[in-house]
Formats: C-alpha cells, sequence, structure tokens
C-alpha cells in the first residue's frame, strides 16, 4: 500500500493539484455551473446561444434555425460544438428537461478540460522520459500558462487546452509501442476535434501531418516501419476527408465565399510568443520599453513563461554564434539531444511559420496557388503546439540544469528548481486569476429566473405563436463578407436572449461563411422600400415580425420601420414592436413623389435639380462622357479596377464650408465576385496644403444599407478641417484584387437638405440619390 502510494504520487500530486485549482479559482461556477455565463458580450455569448439553441429548439440535428431566418445555417457553420450540441439534443428527447442544463453542462465540461489538461501534460512528459515528479511540476507550469485556457471567455469551443498535449500523446505512444488499438482511438481522436470545432481540428491535423513527416523523413527504418506509417497517415488524414464530405453532404446553402478576408490580420508575431501579456512581468515590461512599440495579437498569443521565452532567446543567439564558433555547435548538440523532441520541434516549427502567415506575408501571390488556406482567417492560432512542444523542451532543458547544478550543490540546486518552476506557475496562476475573475460575474441568461426583470417583463409580453421571426434593431449581419451589418453589443445579446426563451428565429446574424445570396437578400429587407426585395419570396409565412429594438443610434432607415410598427412593450433598455408582414414590404414609391409634388413649387432650382435649400452645397457627378454597358442610371459611369486607387472626383477648395456635416452618396456595382469586400474603401480625402496635412474619412462599401438588385448605394457623411482644402473623393482595394470597379452618380449635399429630379420620360424620381419608380 505505501510502496504503491510512493509510485503513484505524482501523478496523486497533479490530480490534487488540478482539483484544488479549479476550486479556487472557478469553485462557484462549478457548485452551479448552470448559473453562469463565461461572457455576455461578442463570440462568446453568441457561441452559447447558437449550441443552446441547437439543442433545445431545431428539429433538425444538421441545421440550426436561430439566425439568418428564414434561411438557417448549416450547423457545422455556427460554432456550436456540434458533436456534443446534438448528442444532448438527441438525449433530450428521452430525458425531460436536459435541454434546460445545456449550459450548465458545457460550463462542467470546459473547466473539466482544464484538469484534463494537468494529466495530459504529466504523461506527455512521462512519455518523454522525464522523471515523475519533474513531470508532475512541470505540467502545473505549462497547463497554466496555456494560451487556449485565455479563450474560454470568448471562443468555448477552442479553449480545450489538453487536445494538442493528448494527441501529442497518442502519437508519441503509436511509435513506441506499434499498438495497433491505439490507431482506433486516434483515428476517433483526429475525427472528434473537427466536429468540436474545424479550427482545432485542422490545428491538430497540421501538426500531426508535420510530426508524421520529420518522423518518416528521419527514420532510418522507413522500410520495416511502412505498414504502421501507413495506419498513421491514415489515421491523419481520413478524418478530415470524412469531415469534408459530410459538410458538402449536409450543406444546402449555395454560394459561401471562397476568398474570406483576414488572412494577413491575424497572424502572429515572435512577440506574441516572447512578450508578457499580463501580470507580474507585463507591466514591468511596458515600462521598461516604453518606447519600443510592441502590438500583441490576441488570436496569435502563444506566450511561453518568462524562463521559457530566455532559452528561446539563448537558443537563438546560440544557433547564430555556432555558425562561428565551435563551442557554439558543441552546446548546441548538448542541448538538442533528445530525438522526439527535436523531430517535434520541427514539426511544430513548421505550424509556427505558418502561425506567423510565412512566407505568404512575403509573397501573398503563393496564395493563389493553394486557395485553400485563404479559409484560415487566424493563422495566429496555429502558434498553440509550437507552445506545447517548446515548454516540453524547456521542461527536459531545464531538468538537465538542475540535476547538473544539484550534484554541484545541492542547495544552489534545489533554489534554481525552485526559481525556475517558480517563475512559470507564478505568472501561469496570475493569469487565470484573472481569466476566472472575468468570467464569474455573468449570470446564465438562457435561464430565465436569472434574467434581468425588464426581459422578464418583455417575454411575458410575447405571444410566440403569432409571429414568424424576430426582426432586431440595431440591424446586424455578419457572416458573408460580402454584405455585411456590423454587430451592435446590446442589439445582439438582446435579439438571442429573446430568441432562446420564445423559440423565435432572428433575421439577424452573426455566423461565419453565410451563402452571399442569402446575406444579400436579407440586408435588403432593411433597406427603404423603393426597391424590389427578393426576400418577399422565401417567407412563406404571412404572420407579423416581433421587432427587437435595442435603440442604440438607428439608421433612418430602421427608424422608418420602427415607424410602421405597433410598441407592444416599452423599457429604457428595450423596446418591442409589431410589424405586419404587408407594412414590412409595403412601397413607398408613390407616397415619395407625392410628396415631391405637393412641395415642388417651394423648391430651389439649380442644375437640373430642385433643391430644398438654395443656399446650400451642392455637387453631382453623373459620368454620362464614360459610356458603359454596367450603368445605374442614364448612359455612363465610372469604370475602373478595384485594386489600387480610384479617383471619382477632385474638389476645388472653398466649395464645402467648415463645421458643415456633409452626406456623400455613389451607387456601385456589386454584381461580381468581392466586387466591395476584402477592405474595399471609399474615402473623403482632405489635402490641407498650408499644414502639409491629410485628412480622411473612410466609408466601406460592403456594409451598404441600401441593395437595389446588382448595385449598392454606399452613403456616409464627412466633414472638412480646413474650407481652403482641396478634396479628393477615392476608393482604394488590396494589390492583389481581381474584381472590376464600378460607380455611378456621386452626390454630395448638405446633412438634412433634399434635392430632387424628376424624369418625365421615365417616370422616376431622383431623390438624395434614390431612383424611385412611380407606380402609376
Amino acid at each position: 500500500m505505501i510502496q504503491s502510494l510512493k509510485k503513484n504520487a505524482p501523478i496523486l500530486f497533479v490530480i490534487l493539484f488540478g482539483v484544488f485549482f479549479l476550486f479556487i479559482l472557478y469553485g462557484d461556477i462549478l457548485m452551479s455551473p448552470n448559473d453562469y455565463l463565461f461572457t455576455h458580450h461578442g463570440d462568446g455569448i453568441k457561441n452559447y446561444f447558437t449550441y443552446a439553441y441547437h439543442i433545445k429548439h431545431d428539429s433538425s440535428y444538421t441545421n440550426f434555425t436561430g439566425m439568418n431566418y428564414p434561411y438557417g445555417e448549416s450547423y457545422l457553420y455556427t460554432d456550436c460544438h456540434p458533436i456534443l450540441s446534438n448528442t444532448i439534443q438527441f438525449l433530450s428527447s428521452f430525458i425531460p428537461s436536459l435541454d434546460t442544463y445545456s449550459v450548465g453542462i458545457l460550463n462542467s465540461i470546459l473547466l473539466f478540460s482544464i484538469f484534463l489538461s494537468f494529466i495530459a501534460t504529466y504523461y506527455l512528459l512521462l512519455e518523454l522520459k522525464l522523471e515523475k515528479w519533474m513531470s508532475a511540476l512541470f505540467s502545473i507550469g505549462i497547463v497554466m500558462l496555456a494560451p487556449q485556457l485565455g479563450r474560454i471567455g470568448g471562443h468555448l469551443s477552442l479553449s480545450y487546452a489538453f487536445v494538442i498535449p493528448w494527441t501529442w500523446w497518442l502519437f508519441l505512444r503509436f511509435t513506441h509501442t506499434k499498438d495497433k488499438k491505439l490507431i482506433i482511438i486516434f483515428l476517433i481522436n483526429n475525427l472528434f476535434w473537427l466536429f468540436i470545432h474545424a479550427y482545432l481540428g485542422v490545428i491538430v491535423f497540421s501538426f500531426l501531418l508535420c510530426l508524421f513527416t520529420t518522423n518518416f523523413i528521419l527514420d532510418k527504418n522507413k522500410k520495416e516501419n511502412k505498414i504502421n506509417y501507413l495506419l498513421l497517415i491514415l489515421t491523419i488524414c481520413l478524418p478530415l476527408i470524412l469531415f469534408q464530405s459530410y459538410r458538402v453532404a449536409i450543406d444546402s446553402h449555395e454560394n459561401r465565399t471562397d476568398n474570406p478576408s483576414g488572412f494577413f490580420l491575424y497572424n502572429a508575431e515572435i512577440d506574441d510568443i516572447l512578450v508578457p501579456f499580463d501580470e507580474p512581468f507585463g507591466p514591468v515590461l511596458a515600462k521598461v520599453a516604453k518606447n519600443i512599440k510592441i502590438k500583441l495579437e490576441w488570436e496569435g498569443r502563444g506566450y511561453l513563461g518568462f524562463s521559457n521565452a530566455l532559452l528561446f532567446i539563448g537558443v537563438l543567439l546560440l544557433s547564430i554564434l555556432s555558425i562561428f564558433l565551435k563551442k557554439s555547435r558543441t552546446i548546441l548538440k548538448k542541448l538538442f539531444d533528445h530525438k522526439l523532441i527535436n523531430q517535434s520541434l520541427i514539426a511544430s516549427f513548421i505550424v509556427l511559420l505558418f502561425a506567423f502567415g510565412l512566407p505568404f506575408k512575403q509573397f501573398p501571390s503563393l496564395l493563389e496557388f493553394v486557395p485553400i488556406l485563404k479559409q484560415f482567417r487566424a493563422t495566429g492560432r496555429f502558434v498553440w503546439p509550437f507552445y506545447f512542444v517548446f515548454t516540453a523542451f524547456s521542461a527536459y532543458t531545464f531538468l538537465k540544469v538542475i540535476y547538473k547544478t544539484y550534484y554541484k550543490n545541492r542547495v544552489f540546486g534545489v533554489l534554481t528548481s525552485i526559481l525556475i518552476l517558480g517563475l512559470v506557475s507564478w505568472e501561469g496562476f496570475v493569469a487565470n486569476l484573472h481569466f476566472s475573475n472575468s468570467i464569474t460575474g455573468n449570470a446564465n441568461l438562457f435561464k430565465k429566473e436569472l434574467l434581468p426583470n425588464n426581459l422578464k417583463i418583455a417575454l411575458g409580453k410575447i405571444n410566440t405563436s403569432r409571429y414568424q421571426g424576430i426582426l432586431s434593431f440595431p440591424f446586424y449581419h455578419v457572416g458573408s463578407e460580402s454584405f455585411v451589418r456590423n454587430i451592435n453589443e446590446n442589439s445582439l445579446q438582446n435579439s438571442i436572449v429573446i430568441s432562446y426563451h420564445s423559440g423565435l428565429q432572428n433575421i439577424c446574424s452573426s455566423l461565419s461563411r453565410t451563402s452571399i445570396e442569402e446575406s444579400k437578400k436579407i440586408i435588403q429587407l432593411v433597406g427603404p422600400n423603393y426597391y424590389p426585395k427578393n426576400i418577399k419570396n422565401d417567407l412563406l409565412d404571412d404572420r407579423p415580425f416581433l421587432i427587437v429594438n435595442s435603440g442604440d443610434n438607428l439608421t433612418n432607415y430602421e427608424k422608418a420601420i420602427i415607424k410602421r410598427a405597433t410598441s407592444i412593450y416599452k423599457h429604457s433598455s428595450i423596446e418591442l414592436l409589431e410589424v405586419t408582414k404587408e407594412e414590412l414590404f409595403r412601397s413607398e414609391s408613390q407616397n415619395e413623389i407625392n410628396q415631391f409634388k405637393n412641395r415642388q413649387s417651394e423648391l430651389a432650382t439649380r442644375n437640373n435639380f430642385y433643391i430644398s435649400d438654395s443656399s446650400s452645397v451642392l455637387y453631382y457627378q453623373d459620368y454620362e462622357s464614360n459610356t458603359t454597358n454596367l450603368k445605374f442610371r442614364g448612359k455612363g459611369s465610372y469604370k475602373g479596377i478595384k485594386k489600387g486607387k480610384n479617383t471619382l472626383a477632385e474638389i476645388l477648395p472653398n466649395t464645402f464650408k467648415k463645421d458643415q456635416e456633409y452626406t456623400i452618396s455613389a451607387w456601385m456595382y456589386n454584381g461580381e465576385k468581392d466586387a466591395l469586400n476584402l477592405w474595399f474603401r471609399f474615402i473623403i480625402e482632405e489635402y490641407d496644403e498650408s499644414q502639409n496635412k491629410w485628412y480622411t474619412t473612410t466609408i466601406f462599401p460592403e456594409s451598404a444599407e441600401v441593395i437595389n438588385g446588382d448595385w449598392s448605394l454606399v452613403e456616409g457623411t464627412f466633414r472638412v478641417k480646413n474650407p481652403k482644402s482641396k478634396i479628393y473623393i477615392v476608393t482604394k482595394g488590396k494589390k492583389n484584387s481581381k474584381a472590376s470597379f464600378h460607380a455611378d452618380d456621386l452626390l454630395i449635399k448638405e446633412q438634412g437638405v433634399d434635392v430632387y429630379q424628376w424624369n418625365e420620360k421615365t417616370k422616376t424620381l431622383f431623390f438624395n440619390n434614390h431612383q424611385i419608380l412611380s407606380e402609376k
């Protein structure tokens, strides 16, 4: 018994520490896991919603209906923990009320995964032949600083820190034992993580593929091990093939973007693995290096820890010196004397290069040869395998240093071990303390008893059978990237909480890779009723819509819909309204024309326009001299290419007044692939010659509210700093943009001033750059 305890003391210590760690930092949540959300904002609350809604309300296992109404979305694109949510959805049909505990189940699993991370890392270090007690102590430091733990407050399904050490252990274990039973576990493991989050599965795949490749190349007994290598490559590649085949088979949504933005936006850099982001060393470094610009990328966070970062820098310097000094080469050989760790370092370093965006940052055109890589908009996440491999290498290296020091001087050896282990553990505990503080104060908004009173009362006012869906203002729709309305946090939170508790589907969306055509139709819905709205044909239900108005900075088009609706509940933070389908789609064209005719005699005239203020500034460019096939109005339009700079207008000094707000609008063609997205900008440039300064106002055409067929009305406001400045109206696109660019009818007017033009021949009214067709 005593002998057994001594033998198992290290793993028992890890287990006890893991339990202690969880209860100290997350004890309140562990006692009542269904009472908390780890966040109330952004991707975090959205990911709770997609998971919980899919379990509670979806009748299909493969389609999520909580957003993007009336189309829904394939559940694999919603970050809803696909395999977990489907399992609970299935069990809910046998266990009543299980769906009401979905949040608690997920929270418990997420916290338990931290505990598993200590165990997995301990056994990984044992597999790498580190001594038991040192494996136990180093595993604690490694896990507490694991970059994935920070994801627990947002990207829930990416926060499983044990995945990489566990998968790495499986790989090493199979290569050691050649046990064929491990192949089945390995295969299931690699497939499983793809169904938790595709990104996580692909990170695992990339690391394993590089591990396999380095092992294969460096193995002198390839022929003898060919069956094992064949089994390994099958277990690595087959899950991805199966997942992709399944994804395509169940996907009924067409025309997703194959060219998403972001590949170059969220790359990791060397400072993301070397520079501390938190106490105790982060603030100290910030003071010391206050004149050095350091920008840490959250998506690329892979901080190694202070002592490990010093080792990394030391190894880097030693490698440079080894080019010139033989002694340095000798030291390097002694450092890198562990074959398995060396192979793993090579593999993780290759993945790290991808995390850095290399070599694509230097040669962007290379992406065109491997377009599938464009799907990874946050390559910084691929830093995670390197974190675990290098910290394991550090543990092995520091262990040698500790032993060598201990044999020379026991006291100094003990102090060295305390310093090395203490630094990492200290940093890790402080970081986790901050994580825990940030997530333990958020009540579970998907548990009705814990809702704020205003939301409880609001839900009591809703007759769910009366409505076909929810329209939330400020309106948001994120996913396709070609047509976008940015997220308002209050609107997101209120709409998804009401959606979950009522079961009503959201028209708004906060998803990824949604259908471009679906997004276009949905955003058209909230534009003015001067133009056809193709979504009407897809709304087969004739019931009214419930409007959830969170009241923050509504646009004029949103206010126009609110005016058509009837209020059913109002609070300072939220208002519920009802709008009938007929009223939502009722045309305003004839009404606007009638209003113009009623006030026509009061309007001033200028350059064939009627204008409500004769003294106001009016600038209009119709591009009629540029005859093209693609035009919005008239005979011509501006034609260029999207990449680089297009100058739509140059406006002379003294045209605009200081402190006056102006509205600018132009029709831009959206009917070509990637016509208006991918960091394409509509810019008002002001050059103040007297101060030699440029001022800019930037508008993103992808966020246009008004869509009329294949044309978007891009609108915005601006002010000039100096009336004597020259103004340039330009667009700017990325150097690798391939699309053409077409614009028509550039209008600049003073805010609040109305501009009209009536075309008797075509029976159309030009109203503030809108084209309104008479219905008579």
